[in-house]
């Protein structure tokens, strides 16, 4: 059969003899037209609408992360029992409950006595035979968001109560937001409850807000609550928390992000103002803060003399504390202990028993474990760590006053034994 016979319909193209070469130079003729150019090309409105279409996209999946982030890590907070006070700002209601919630945890309920502490005992006259402690601080000291039998107050209580086979309660004045300077217009107030020991509760939170241009005022009712800041200003770092702190998918990537506690001490550590109390040795302006605090405990420490009521203090860990006790390795010029060192120092000048807990976090759960990542409170784990390591140096260095043998608790002996 002839080719011509065998492809019956194939014909050559007139014009081009029917070779490739021919076949080629049409492509290439199509390809520099002119109008073939122009169907290429986007149309003008394509450059709006598919920008917008890219941003609506991601727009409908950062409001559905957020939408399922607040169905889990949703947060609530009732300050229903927060009553205004001219010396302090606010305090708590007497005989009053409220419920909370943290994004990271369950609900949980405060119960505040008849004088608006988070205690079960009344505040009324100390019972007979029984030992009474009264603790100061700001909200690690409440127990914020932590159940009151988890608590490290109620927690020490229930042991020290156990060891000394006689009744101790702590009354808990622990407020949030009450840092020194609020905790030094209580000092009156907490030595009238007759306490057989004072116990200050710390963290290195709580002295980042002495403002040391003000201690002048010390003495004057707190007119706002201070932020971080000298003159009410926040640092870059609390402004980037807080907006963040807003946000529910930005807690819930923080809440998954962070349980790689390494991942969070290096960030943590940019914010060189905010943490350089782990610095090593402490920035001049945590030294600042530092001396305005010592002025403030000496003049605790000497009416609680004058009282015959032993003082001790106790600094609570920060979560970067903890985190830095399982670092594999140390970043230089920083440590866990620059901050606890420095109180030592301090407490020893002026006859205060100072209770370091930090060691106990060193063989415990991983930090993330122990406090709620995002938030940096400690959860009730956490609680169970400081309250253990706090009724051991308790028994060890206030055990006569934990009997209520102190001179506060015999009628008619002088300060001097006599």
């Amino acid at each position: 059969m002839k080719r011509g016979e065998e492809f019956p319909d194939e014909r050559p193209i007139a014009g081009l003899g029917g070779g490739q070469g021919e076949f080629v130079s049409m492509s290439q003729s199509n390809l520099g037209d002119p109008e073939s150019l122009k169907e290429a090309k986007l149309p003008r409105r394509d450059f709006v609408i598919l920008p917008l279409i890219g941003l609506l996209t991601v727009a409908v999946c950062l409001l559905a992360a957020e939408a399922v982030a607040g169905y889990f890590f949703s947060a609530s907070r009732d300050d229903s029992c927060r009553t205004r006070d001219p010396m302090i700002v606010f305090r708590f209601r007497n005989n009053c409950t409220a419920n909370a919630k943290p994004a990271e945890g369950p609900w949980i309920s405060y119960h505040f006595n008849d004088c608006g502490y988070r205690t079960k005992e009344s505040c009324g006259p100390k019972p007979p035979g029984t030992t009474r402690i009264v603790l100061l601080g700001a909200s690690v000291a409440e127990g914020y968001y932590v159940e009151y039998d988890d608590t490290f107050a109620a927690r020490a209580a229930k042991q020290l109560t156990r060891e000394l086979s006689r009744p101790v309660e702590v009354q808990n004045m622990g407020r949030e937001q009450c840092y020194p300077t609020c905790v030094f217009h209580r000092i009156d107030e907490a030595l009238a409850l007759k306490p057989d020991i004072l116990l200050l509760a710390v963290t290195p939170s709580d002295i980042e807000r002495i403002n040391p241009s003000e201690m002048a005022a010390r003495y004057q009712p707190m007119l706002r609550l201070r932020s971080s800041e000298p003159g009410g200003k926040q640092s870059f770092y609390s402004q980037v928390q807080d907006l963040l702190g807003q946000s529910h998918a930005a807690i819930a990537a923080q809440h998954f992000m962070f349980q790689n506690t390494q991942t969070y001490l290096r960030l943590y550590l940019l914010g060189r103002e905010h943490s350089d109390y782990l610095r090593t040795p402490l920035s001049p302006a945590w030294e600042k803060r530092m001396d305005a605090y010592e002025i403030m405990l000496d003049e605790i420490a000497g009416k609680a003399r004058d009282a015959n009521v032993p003082v001790v203090l106790i600094e609570t860990p920060s979560l970067a504390q903890a985190a830095l006790l399982s670092a594999n390795k140390m970043p230089p010029g920083v440590s866990p202990h620059s901050f606890n060192e420095r109180l030592n120092q301090i407490s020893s000048r002026h006859g205060i028993q100072f209770i370091d807990v930090l060691e106990s976090f060193k063989g415990g759960p991983e930090a993330s474990k122990l406090f709620y990542i995002v938030d940096s409170h400690m959860n009730g784990a956490g609680n169970a760590l400081v309250s253990t390591a706090l009724v051991d140096q308790l028994m060890k260095g206030q055990h006569e006053a934990l009997l209520g043998r102190n001179e506060a608790q015999q009628p008619g002996v002088s300060k001097s034994g006599r």
